[in-house]
């Protein structure tokens, strides 16, 4: 073979060399990157969970200083209801009643309170957030409440109808509103949707699922009690009368309305009443004037 000849099985073999080289780096920085980025991930990951972490505490914080703070009062008017009603908005114009123009608000992650004049009634205002974990906040403020305000979405009660009658079957229920008699405002907000349904058609579908809901909420009332006086059959028949009756008040204590009557709000012993507003259209206009003539009444009632 001449020297200025190139062998082919060389060449060969220098190639697959190089094309296996090249492909062990380039897989190996491929895994580096996935690494790089999982690493990253959970630094980020944990960074956010720290945040979150601290704000759920700070918010819990707030929520026990106003608890308390509330419980020193006999004038706490509280708002509620479920997610995205629009319980901060009306919280903000009873608070802020010189701004004329509409809110803008996010989903309340802490209660918001503050002392406020409506009418020349000295109130303290407090609006819970919706969520699931702040229903113990509510109930907490309830014994001191003068009046509650249920505000309800207009637009998508239909979808939620059976959410919505849970929450507010469980503030009517609510030993210290129905004890006290707490005047309930329904108030049926965002009426500036074009979907949005009247009070007259609301008030009909909350009253049809809280009656559903009431004979569902005896049954199982009912059902626990047969549970509990199996279980304690070997015990003494004094135990067992107590547990009867315990059952038996706690029973009474949440049917609401008349037994063998459908469901009316007006069968309740505390007002219940049903308004109508649209926190976008503002004061004077979207219903707010009739919300601050219902405060003033229950307070001066």
């Amino acid at each position: 073979m001449a020297r200025g000849d190139r062998s082919p099985i060389g060449e060969f073999t220098l190639s697959s060399s190089s094309r296996s080289s090249m492909n062990s780096l380039l897989l190996t920085g491929i895994l580096v990157i996935i690494i790089l980025s999982l690493v990253s991930w959970f630094i980020l990951n944990q960074q956010s969970a720290a945040i979150s972490n601290r704000n759920l505490a700070m918010a819990a914080g707030t929520n026990a200083a106003v608890l308390k703070s509330s419980k020193k009062r006999n004038n706490t008017v509280v708002i509620t209801g479920p997610m995205g009603a629009g319980k901060t908005a009306l919280w903000c114009y009873l608070r802020f009643p010189n701004n004329r123009s509409a809110p803008k608000t996010q989903t309340s992650m802490a209660v918001n309170s503050a002392e406020v004049s409506i009418d020349g009634t000295g109130v303290y205002l407090v609006d819970v957030p919706g969520h699931q974990r702040h229903r113990f906040d509510r109930d907490a403020f309830l014994p001191a409440a003068r009046a509650v305000i249920f505000v309800v979405d207009s637009a998508e009660v239909t979808r939620k109808a059976r959410h919505t009658a849970e929450f507010l079957y469980d503030v009517l229920a609510n030993k210290h509103v129905q004890q006290k008699e707490i005047p309930v405002m329904i108030l049926c907000n965002k009426q500036d949707d074009p979907s949005a349904l009247s009070n007259v058609r609301i008030k009909a579908m909350l009253e049809d699922e809280i009656g559903k809901l009431r004979t569902t909420r005896q049954a199982d009332l009912g059902s626990l009690r047969s549970v509990g006086g199996a279980a304690g059959a070997g015990g003494s028949g004094a135990g067992n009368e107590d547990d009867d009756d315990d059952a038996a008040a706690e029973k009474a204590s949440d049917f609401l309305g008349y037994e063998g009557k459908k469901f009316a709000f007006e069968h309740l012993s505390n007002p219940v009443q049903i308004n109508e507003s649209s926190m976008a259209m503002g004061l004077g206009i979207g219903g707010m004037e009739q919300i601050k003539a219902w405060v003033s009444d229950a307070f001066n009632a």
